[in-house]
């Protein structure tokens, strides 16, 4: 209920936000913006989209990871879980010790959060810090957010510097650290789009904004995460809107 860009969803569609004591019926089309957790007051109704199960994995970096990789996804960054086997990533990445300090480790302490929260980035082993997920650093020179409903991308848009930004860079892409979502002129190859279709339907989910990178010197991408409630504002709002009016009068 806290959740602007719901609020503004709710609004656009001309529908209503419902709490979980809510009583669903079956002609109901309930949209779950980033539910995790199944109330028992408000049962299974068939038309949900986005069930509780898949957003429980989505929202958790390490689950997501996991099971995108007993599902042979191609595009996940080089992830562990303990420090032991970071420091042997990072010696194999640096080619012995060779190009130390040219590679990074990013030591995630939390698994739920986003926009870069509880991020560490470790340059030697001596900069790491305990965190139940560690990935390598990808070299991307590109991100992108990718919206997928239903095996269709509806949005895509890519995170840039800000104009006249005088800040310093702390290796990670926030608001922060002056990047912004832009759609204007902006290039991106086919395979963010297969990337982030895939993911989405690997997890379970009917809907999703994929966050990935695009390392453009041999063509590689990288999935970071899937976002079940991403902020919308503008164009975005509206290609939701449009999107969720379609498949209700479908």
């Amino acid at each position: 209920m806290g959740s602007i860009s719901a609020k503004s969803l709710a609004q656009a569609l001309g529908c209503r936000r419902v709490r979980s004591s809510y009583e669903a019926k079956r002609r109901d089309i309930i949209i779950n913006w980033g539910n995790s957790r199944l109330s028992e007051s408000m049962p299974y109704v068939e038309t949900d989209l986005n069930k509780h199960s898949a957003i429980a994995i989505a929202c958790n970096k390490l689950k997501t990871f996991d099971l995108l990789y007993e599902n042979e996804y191609p595009y996940l960054p080089n992830y562990c879980t303990s420090r032991y086997e970071a420091s042997n990533m990072l010696y194999i990445a640096t080619e012995g010790g060779e190009r130390l300090g040219k590679e990074s480790i990013y030591c995630r302490t939390s698994l739920t959060s986003h926009s870069g929260g509880g991020i560490v980035i470790a340059k030697n082993t001596l900069d790491f810090v305990e965190a139940p997920l560690y990935t390598l650093g990808t070299k991307h020179k590109y991100e992108y957010r990718v919206h997928v409903f239903r095996e269709s991308v509806i949005d895509v848009q890519q995170k840039k510097r800000r104009l006249n930004w005088s800040g310093g860079d702390t290796g990670i892409r926030n608001h922060s650290n002056g990047y912004i979502y832009a759609r204007a002129d902006i290039d991106y190859p086919v395979e963010i789009e297969q990337a982030a279709i895939q993911a989405v339907k690997l997890l379970g989910l009917d809907f999703g904004a994929v966050d990935i990178g695009y390392r453009e010197r041999d063509n590689k991408v990288f999935l970071f995460e899937v976002n079940t409630a991403p902020g919308l504002v503008g164009t975005t709002l509206e290609k939701y809107t449009q999107t969720f009016k379609e498949y209700a009068n479908a």
